[in-house]
């Protein structure tokens, strides 16, 4: 694993929007594959440049057949310093959580909107145990970009704590790592720069959810298999958000009961002892 750092991603995408503006006879998604992706092989082995391709562009990478309206979203983000201030910031989030190095990467955020009643996005990342992307637009304040550095950070540290591979993360880990992800936030930056979906839902209507269909799977493994926990889904008992809502309220009222804790102490709690000390508990 590389030390750390904040890649110098702007060459490479300076270096893809030439190379399509050349009319090259490869596609632009394949050279988005070969220029942006492929580079990427420490922190995923055994992951094809393709799969990964695909993995962030579902996460917000921009799409490549849009790359002639990209070169000023780079510039805009090279103005703003936006590769020294990540940097800078993971540098006191490392120092400040005792937390493993990781390799960063940033890249322009396909910020087309989905869904017309729905406000575009600014900002998207993921993270992993070694790697970690942000997809920002342009114009950004230097406030957001921080707090998705530390929510996703904060994600990278916790995945280092659990020591666990993707398939074998239980439910309640996973909505525990979305609850520290923002919990870091508030703690770090304050209320005004929490998502909207911690406040979204009465305790009444979280714990109602919490007790009939959260509860009896907490311990259902693989990342993927927690998808409509965290996220919802329409037509279905869970409301947009509600994993993200819970795990945020399960960490939030749990550092209420117990708190405070100084530095990194609460980040290093079990799940198990996290919920039990909630207003969420699992019996």
């Amino acid at each position: 694993m590389r030390a750390s750092s904040v890649i110098q991603t702007q060459k490479w995408l300076y270096k893809f929007l030439c190379a399509c503006a050349e009319k090259s006879s490869e596609s632009p998604y394949a050279l988005q594959c070969e220029m942006l992706c492929a580079p990427i092989v420490e922190p995923f082995p055994e992951i094809k440049p393709e799969e990964l391709q695909y993995e962030l562009l579902n996460h917000g990478l921009f799409d490549p057949d849009k790359w002639a309206d990209i070169r000023n979203q780079v510039e805009i983000l090279e103005k703003q310093s936006i590769w020294k201030i990540v940097g800078q910031e993971y540098q006191l989030l490392k120092t400040l959580w005792k937390g493993p190095e990781v390799a960063i990467y940033i890249y322009p955020l396909n910020n087309v909107i989905l869904n017309k009643k729905e406000q575009a996005p600014t900002k998207n990342g993921v993270a992993y145990k070694g790697a970690l992307f942000l997809f920002l637009s342009g114009g950004l304040r230097v406030e957001e970009i921080k707090a998705l550095l530390a929510h996703e950070y904060n994600h990278v540290c916790r995945l280092n704590y659990l020591g666990l591979e993707s398939k074998k993360i239980p439910l309640k880990d996973s909505l525990i790592i979305e609850g520290f992800g923002e919990f870091a936030i508030k703690e770090l930056y304050g209320e005004k720069w929490l998502a909207p979906w911690t406040d979204l839902y009465s305790f009444k209507d979280s714990i109602r959810i919490w007790t009939k269909y959260f509860i009896p799977k907490l311990n259902l493994l693989g990342t993927d298999n927690h998808q409509v926990f965290l996220y919802g889904k329409a037509r279905s008992p869970f409301p947009k958000w509600i994993g993200y809502h819970i795990g945020y309220q399960i960490v939030n009222s749990f550092q209420m009961n117990n708190g405070p804790f100084n530095k990194y102490e609460l980040y290093q709690k079990t799940s198990d002892e996290l919920i039990a000390g909630s207003k969420f508990p699992a019996n």
